[in-house]
């Protein structure tokens, strides 16, 4: 069917009005581009320009441009997970941009071929298949990267909380390991330990609920689990007497200290109880 390749032509050599057409209906329907556009303009304009391109080539050659524009969506799904954009955003974006290049098909061969514009029937399934693949390929870019991101976010807790049970987190970065932790850089703390033959005994698989007015961050060591104890105006010895801790279990608790600097020498306490 030549009006096909003939309406995309037209629509690669028209490629900027495109993008900005786009790009003005997804800064009126989606609030997160509506913010992008006004953070990051240039960048966007040709992230979209980019990706159309490769649509409307694709039309025209689809064998050449498919692995390229297989890339180009991937790539734009994991930008977009890194940028904390919702997916859901992202893939009415991509919906809205295959609405745009159906609808500029259609009126392109209605200027050119009006009477060839009942065959573009023939090419719409392609058309909406292409786009829902590269949905699919945006969504699983996303989730990747979202889990990747994930993983490094708990593992940079995980190390926070290792360096202060072990006394080695420096001076100057308490404040950021307390915002990170959501815990106070000044306030009384106790460490728990906790020994058993179950693993996961109060940390990982099944939290003990602390006594109220306290928080507890847990952590799991080789053999032992430690829970930072933000102690308020309680009694840490409370968390010993929990009555859900499973038989066999031991528990040492530490003394209250002051600030999250203090932790290391609360954990040593606690093991010392412990033992």
């Amino acid at each position: 069917m030549r009006v096909l390749p003939r309406a995309a032509r037209v629509l690669l050599e028209d490629l900027p009005d495109l993008t900005d057409r786009l790009l003005a209906v997804l800064s009126e329907e989606e609030p997160a581009y509506r913010a992008l556009l006004e953070s990051d303009p240039g960048p966007t304009w040709q992230e979209v320009r980019r990706s159309l391109r490769h649509s409307v080539g694709s039309l025209l050659d689809p064998r050449a441009c498919r692995d390229a524009a297989r890339r180009c969506s991937w790539q734009i799904g994991g930008t977009r997970a890194e940028q904390g954009m919702p997916l859901d955003a992202l893939l009415h974006a991509f919906r809205l941009g295959g609405s745009l290049v159906w609808q500029a098909l259609v009126d392109e061969t209605s200027r050119i071929a009006p009477d060839e514009v009942r065959l573009l029937v023939h090419v719409a399934g392609d058309v909406w298949s292409f786009v829902d693949e590269h949905c699919t390929l945006v969504a699983d870019a996303y989730r990747q990267v979202e889990r990747q991101l994930t993983w490094r976010h708990e593992n940079r807790l995980r190390l926070m909380t290792a360096a202060l049970l072990d006394g080695s987190t420096r001076i100057a970065d308490l404040p950021e390991v307390a915002a990170a932790l959501d815990l106070p850089e000044r306030g009384r703390y106790a460490v728990v330990a906790v020994a058993s033959a179950h693993a996961a005994a109060y940390g990982a698989g099944h939290p003990v609920p602390p006594p109220p007015g306290m928080r507890v961050r847990w952590h799991v060591g080789t053999d032992t689990e430690y829970g930072i104890v933000l102690v308020g105006d309680g009694d840490p010895a409370a968390l010993a007497r929990e009555p859900q801790a499973p038989p066999g279990t031991r528990t040492g608790v530490s003394s209250v200290v002051d600030g999250l600097a203090a932790v290391g020498d609360a954990r040593r306490l606690a093991e010392t109880a412990l033992r």
